[in-house]
């Protein structure tokens, strides 16, 4: 027995450690070194940077009969999926959210409408906004738990740009508050509606700036990296200033002053970004004449200029009826005289020169949006003929999603004309512009879940920027390496005896 007792710790000394945790293979990433102390680990990341290139090896299970170690082992296993979605959860997963807000729009404004389709619109709705809470949430802890990652998705030359997409996707849910929810339940949800709008200004006008400020004195930019995504961010104070054409619709039976407050600023915030869209769109076309159309990986980008244009169009009209709206309705007017006090013929004068005013300009910038429409169209068919596979589960993307929002909201300005004109070619066209929109984002969420199971659809470009490593915080260990961790210091620490 003595002879026994004394062999234990030569037995343990000789024990085979187990492998490594499996935390780091499944989101892509190795274990350069650890510890003791687990507050923050340095990984290696694999070469795919996105897509692991095996299937990653999961834990061993445990002996049967330790049914607390299986679902331990089971939880485990989740987290690490969890890890590697937050790991290359980018910006561009926004366009999620952008996309299925278009959609719950159109589907409840459509031009041949039905109850069933407002009620269709509304669940729509309520997915937009579980999928922005948890891109939200998804987004919070990838740069709260991989250190440096946020300083380097906005130093990226193309992923910086999809911060535009966080404050469009808000917007569609902003719309949609003021659509469906104010009327439904009044002032309370209409002065809602306000101070969401406000957040999203503040966020379009932030990510506007800052990305431009960040071209200008961060990036490293030639004629080849001029790309459609630079619109993104700003084409995200169009869509927030065409979100204050709808908000104040829905405020100005409440208040009106403060409906015209909300007209005033959104001018100014159509103007921070339409202008500038036609800037970028002008050097697009340029590097397009040189240079070519875009990789296949980009290809759907050829529809992002209808954002500018649509949405532009969108928002001009739907500002000049509400300043048209608040004058003969509510007799209040969108400038004041150092008097005062002015009569209702020059408030109706001046809001009949801005409602037509307005109408001219969004006919202009429709007809551009159907010029782009038109030629995206036709360069996306001629592309899927000299390769069929674009459409295919394997090449499907996440990039696929920037079909749906352009198309989105080229198909509200075209409704809106249709309403305004009273014409019914706008009225048809309009329809089969929203049922295009919804029958693509069929497609495109039904590819997004199928590969969201599988883990495929999360890469982030910007990853590959750490060559080679990254540091994360909080990094957990298996109950198991723990346990033998443990039981290896004890030994070591442990009075030694020598076996004959």
């Amino acid at each position: 027995m003595a002879s026994i007792s004394a062999s234990i710790p030569q037995a343990l000394a000789t024990a085979p450690l187990p492998p490594e945790s499996s935390l780091a293979k499944a989101i892509g990433i190795e274990a350069l070194s650890s510890s003791s102390n687990h507050s923050n680990s340095t990984y290696a990341l694999a070469p795919s940077h996105g897509e692991p290139t095996s299937t990653p090896s999961l834990p061993q299970p445990p002996p049967e009969g330790t049914t607390g170690s299986e679902s331990f082992s089971r939880r485990y296993r989740i987290l690490e999926r969890l890890d590697r979605a937050c790991l290359n959860l980018a910006p561009s997963f926004f366009s999620i959210n952008m996309g299925t807000g278009i959609t719950s729009i159109l589907v409840h404004d459509l031009p041949y409408n039905a109850g069933w389709l407002r009620r269709l619109g509304d669940a729509i709705f309520v997915v937009n906004i579980v999928v922005f809470i948890l891109l939200a949430v998804g987004n919070v802890v990838r740069y709260a738990r991989f250190k440096g990652l946020f300083a380097t998705v906005n130093n990226h030359l193309v992923s910086g740009m999809f911060w535009g997409c966080l404050p469009m996707g808000f917007a569609t849910i902003v719309n949609m508050v003021a659509i469906v929810c104010v009327p439904a339940w009044g002032h309370r949800w209409a002065q809602t509606a306000l101070g969401l709008w406000w957040i999203d200004v503040v966020l379009s006008i932030l990510v506007n700036f800052g990305m431009i400020f960040m071209m200008f004195t961060r990036h490293d930019h030639t004629i080849e990296t001029v790309s459609a995504a630079w619109l993104l961010p700003i084409v995200s104070s169009v869509v927030a200033a065409a979100s204050g054409g709808v908000v104040s619709t829905a405020l100005a039976p409440f208040d009106p002053a403060l409906a015209r407050s909300t007209v005033i600023v959104s001018y100014v915030v159509w103007g921070t970004g339409v202008p500038l869209a036609m800037f970028i769109i002008t050097l697009w076309i340029y590097r397009s004449a040189l240079s070519g159309t875009p990789t296949s990986g980009a290809f759907c980008s050829l529809f992002l200029p209808l954002g500018p244009c649509g949405q532009g169009s969108f928002g001009i009209m739907m500002l000049g009826n509400v300043v048209r709206t608040l004058a003969y309705t509510y007799d209040v007017g969108l400038t004041v005289p150092p008097g005062g006090v002015t009569s209702s013929t020059s408030i109706q004068r001046m809001a009949d020169a801005v409602y037509a005013g307005g109408m001219v300009t969004g006919m202009v910038l429709w007809g551009l949006g159907l010029c782009w429409y038109i030629l995206a169209f036709a360069m996306v068919v001629d592309h899927v003929l000299k390769n069929r596979d674009f459409f295919s589960l394997s090449k499907f993307s996440v990039g696929l999603w920037a079909i749906t929002f352009p198309i989105g909201v080229f198909a509200t300005a075209t409704t809106t004309l249709a309403s305004e004109l009273h014409s019914p070619a706008f009225k048809v066209l309009g329809t089969i512009l929203s049922v295009q929109v919804a029958l693509h984002w069929l497609y495109v969420s039904c590819m997004t879940i199928y590969k969201a199971c599988d883990g495929t659809i999360f890469a982030a470009p910007e990853v590959a920027s750490f060559e080679g490593n990254v540091t994360v915080r909080w990094a957990r260990e298996r109950k198991s390496d723990k346990d033998d961790r443990n039981l290896e210091k004890a030994h070591n620490s442990g009075p030694r005896v020598n076996v004959p």
